[in-house]
C-alpha cells in the first residue's frame, strides 16, 4: 500500500544521520518489534516523575521529562527507542522532537538543541491526529517502523504488507510511531529501494533495513 507519492528527499536528512540506528536496541530478542524487559532504574525514574500531565519528550540525544513548575528538568541519556519502551512500561506519554537533538543543563544531555520551552511547544502543536489513525489501523504487536531518507515503512503490520511513507509523512510517521510505543530504527541517510518506471532504484532492500535495525 502506497501513502503519497515518492518526491524530493527528506529535508531532514542530515539531521537523521544524528539519530542512527542501534541494532538491540529496539528488540534484544524475540519476535520483531517485542518489548524486553527494561532497565528498573529507568522504569523507576519515569515512574517517580509519572502525574496526569507529564510528558516524556525525545529527541536524537535522549529525553526529558517537564517539571510541572519551575526546576530543574530531568535528562536521560538513553536512546528514543529505549525511552519509549519504558514509557510504555509506565504508561508515560511520548512525544518526539526527532530529528532535532534537546539542550539541557544536565550533562546526559548536550548545551546545543532544542529547548525545554521550543519542544514542549513544538509538542503541543504537533497535530498527528491523522498519522497516529492510520498507523494504529496499521499496528501490531510485532510493527516496526523504518524510516530512510526517501521514504519510511510499516513491516509486519494488520495488512500484512509494507506500508510506504514519503514527503512530510516520513517524519510525521516517525513522531507518531513514538507516541503509541511502536518500534522505530532510522536507516537515512540511506535510502530504500523503490521501484520506478525505469525499474528498481539502488538503496537498501526490506530486509537489509531490518537487519541495519537489528530486526
Amino acid at each position: 500500500m502506497l501513502a503519497g507519492r515518492s518526491a524530493s528527499r527528506f529535508t531532514v536528512v542530515g539531521l537523521l544521520l544524528a539519530a542512527g540506528c542501534a541494532p538491540g536496541a529496539l528488540d534484544s530478542g524475540g519476535g520483531p518489534g517485542q518489548s524486553q524487559p527494561q532497565s528498573s532504574d529507568l522504569v523507576t525514574r519515569l515512574k517517580d516523575l509519572s502525574r496526569p500531565d507529564a510528558l516524556l519528550i525525545v529527541g536524537t540525544n535522549g529525553g526529558i521529562v517537564p517539571p510541572k513548575d519551575y526546576g530543574p528538568v530531568p535528562a536521560f541519556a538513553d536512546d528514543p527507542g529505549t525511552l519509549v519502551k519504558a514509557a510504555a512500561v509506565v504508561g508515560m506519554p511520548v512525544c518526539s522532537v526527532e530529528p532535532q537533538a534537546l539542550a539541557g543543563a544536565s550533562t546526559s544531555l548536550t548545551l546545543t538543541g532544542m529547548t525545554t520551552p521550543d519542544a514542549e511547544t513544538a509538542c503541543k502543536n504537533d497535530d498527528l491526529a491523522d498519522m497516529l489513525a492510520r498507523l494504529g489501523g496499521l499496528k501490531t504487536d510485532a510493527t516496526v517502523v523504518v524510516v530512510a531518507a526517501n521514504a519510511a515503512i510499516t513491516v509486519h503490520s494488520t495488512n500484512n504488507g509494507i506500508n510506504y511513507f514519503y514527503d512530510a509523512d516520513i517524519g510525521r510517521l516517525l513522531r507518531a510511531a513514538r507516541r503509541l510505543y511502536v518500534a522505530a530504527c532510522i536507516v537515512a541517510p540511506d535510502d530504500l529501494a523503490l521501484p520506478s518506471p525505469s525499474g528498481q532504484l539502488p538503496g537498501l532492500s526490506v530486509d537489509e533495513a531490518l537487519a541495519r535495525c537489528g530486526q
